[in-house]
Order: C-alpha cells, then sequence, then structure tokens
C-alpha cells in the first residue's frame, strides 16, 4: 500500500514520537511522502515514507553518519528509521526557492568537501557505485527507452549519442555526489545555506552531477561563482567541464520522462516532455 499520512502519523506512535494531526504534507518528491508535523511537546518534526520499498535507506542513514562530522552545515538526524518511515527533527532554515542565490561560498565548500572524501569507506556502507562506463551504459539504456516509447528531436539524440561515445570528455576519477542539488533540498537562512536534507540520491559517480541543478537554476554568474567557489575549496574544474555539466543537464527531461514512465506518473511524463521540447 502506498504511503499516507494517516500511516505515518500512527507509525511515528507506534514508535514513541506523538504528533499533532495538525500536518502539512509535500506530495512533490518522486521517491518520498514527506510530512512537516509538531510534537507534543512542540518539537517540529520531518517525516519521509519511501512510495517504493527502500532497500536503500540503510546506506543513507549510514552516509548521514559519515557526512555530518565533515560538512560546515546541518544534515538530517534520522530519531526512527524503519523500512516504511524515517523521522528526524527539523534542521534550522527554510527550503530555499527556485530564485535563491547564494550569499557566500558555502554551497561551493561543501561540494569540495564531498568529492575529497576518500570513496572506498563510502562504498562500504553500502552507497551505489557507478564508474564512468556504468553511467553512459545507463544513460544509453534511457535513450533507448525514450526513443522508442516518445518524440525526440533527432538533433538532441545525436549530441547526446556523441557526448556518450566520446569516452575521453568523461571524467575517470568518480567521487561522492550528493545529487538531486536542486533548491527544494537546500535549507537557507538569510539567503546562506544551512542545511542539506534527501540524500536518498547520493552516489559514487560523476562529479558533474553536483552542478546539473545549480546549473539550471543559477543565473550565469553565480554559477561561475559556485565553480569559482568549488574550485578555490579543493574541487577539480577540468578542461571541457562546463559543457560536460550543460549535456548532463540537458538530458535531464529524459530521465524524468523515462522515470514517469516506469511508475505511471503521467504528470512526470508531461512535465518532462514539455520541458524537453523547450530547451535548446
Amino acid at each position: 500500500m502506498p504511503p499516507t499520512a494517516e500511516s505515518m502519523l500512527r507509525e511515528a506512535k507506534e514508535n514513541g514520537l506523538d504528533l499533532h494531526d495538525q500536518h502539512e504534507i509535500d506530495e512533490s518528491g518522486w521517491d518520498f511522502l514527506v510530512l512537516h508535523a509538531t510534537a507534543t511537546d512542540g518539537t517540529r518534526w520531518i517525516l519521509r515514507a519511501p512510495r517504493r520499498p527502500g532497500e536503500h535507506l540503510h546506506a543513507e542513514a549510514a552516509l548521514l553518519d559519515h557526512v555530518r562530522p565533515v560538512l560546515p552545515v546541518a544534515v538530517p538526524d534520522w530519531r526512527i528509521h524503519t523500512d516504511t518511515l524515517i523521522a528526524y527533527p527539523r534542521l534550522p532554515g527554510d527550503q530555499a526557492d527556485e530564485s535563491w542565490l547564494p550569499t557566500d561560498d558555502t554551497l561551493g565548500r561543501c561540494v569540495a568537501i564531498l568529492h575529497s572524501l576518500p570513496t572506498e569507506p563510502i562504498e562500504d556502507l553500502g552507497v551505489e557505485a557507478f564508474d564512468p562506463d556504468r553511467q553512459r551504459s545507463w544513460l544509453a539504456g534511457k535513450l533507448a527507452t525514450a526513443v522508442r516509447e516518445f518524440d525526440i528531436p533527432d538533433d538532441k539524440l545525436r549530441r547526446w549519442r556523441d557526448w556518450l561515445d566520446a569516452t575521453d570528455r568523461w571524467p575517470q576519477d568518480m567521487v561522492l555526489v550528493r545529487g538531486d542539488l536542486h533548491p527544494q533540498h537546500m535549507l537557507v537562512d538569510d539567503g546562506r545555506l544551512v542545511g542539506l536534507i534527501d540524500w536518498a540520491d547520493a552516489t559514487i559517480s560523476d562529479p558533474s552531477l553536483d552542478f546539473v541543478d545549480p546549473y539550471h537554476h543559477l543565473s550565469t554568474a553565480a554559477f561561475e561563482r559556485l565553480l569559482t567557489d568549488y574550485e578555490r575549496h579543493g574541487g577539480r574544474v577540468w578542461p571541457g567541464m562546463r559543457e560536460h555539466i550543460a549535456l548532463r543537464a540537458s538530458v535531464g527531461p529524459v530521465i524524468g520522462a523515462v522515470f514517469g514512465l516506469e511508475n505511471g506518473r503521467d504528470d512526470l511524463v508531461a512535465e518532462s516532455l514539455a520541458e524537453l521540447s523547450r530547451s535548446r
């Protein structure tokens, strides 16, 4: 059965967390139903319930414990963790909106720190690892599905296939990437980044993945500052990185459309195809 607000509140109570019935539901995520609720002692809590079986949750929990001591921002501290429910005290700050612009170098510093961490201990936690060949084959599979199911412009398809075939254009050093650095996964206070939430998409893979969402949502000047901050804090900016990021960003609607198709989300299919038609 898919999760509901009622099932989440019931399971929280079974695990010792007594919450008021008043709550706010966030259904926007692909992977989780999210509930904002307040405990009877006044503490605000975040509840997350996976929309599908969540084998990756144990790896996410271990990764949060691994990165918490090294990051300059807050990450969730799970107090309830079952196969069907995660609950943690709400972190400081408010979710950024799509107009948010970094006011300092915290985001670039966070990404540089994550990319500098040794990957072997993180892989041992159960975090999925993708080498360049596996990433290209995964993307090629999504493209093949999209070609069968949707009308994909020939010029874009040629550009993506050329990019996938050009192995020398892909970074070989895989790093821990947070993934999905969408504004709704960032908590800000007076414009400054203070927290990062929802780490389900973290993998060991292509470092450019942490710049795809900022590429979409930041102005050109702000995006360039982010790359400068990242490099200043030890991140590697390689020749061709900007073009590589732009190509990864451009294929995003295909991934979204295929995800929607595979999960019965006609709304995501329509949204992704509309975005694909708008993009260059």
